[in-house]
């Protein structure tokens, strides 16, 4: 689930011409959930070059977080995205 709002966050910013393949998702559980409704939120923390750093976060009903996660993530020219998987 974090993954969805991470790597939609880095998507957003890139030219048509460019895809992102994740390098590392780390997950930090911080407290229980219930069945239902949470809301995400992702950033580029950082891009330099073609590396970028990413921060998402899970939030309850009550905007409490429930969970993060950090990625990388590499940029690649859409053209090499088929050999990069």
């Amino acid at each position: 689930m974090l993954y969805d709002v991470v790597g939609p966050a880095l998507l957003a910013t890139l030219e048509p011409d460019e895809f992102q393949s994740t390098l590392e998702l780390g997950v930090h559980f911080l407290r229980p959930v219930r069945p239902g409704r949470l809301t995400g939120r992702g950033r580029v923390a950082h891009r330099r070059g073609d590396v970028a750093h990413l921060e998402g976060s899970l939030h309850d009903p009550d905007g409490t977080t429930v969970a993060t996660a950090t990625a990388t993530a590499r940029v690649i020219p859409l053209a090499e995205a088929r050999d990069a998987v």
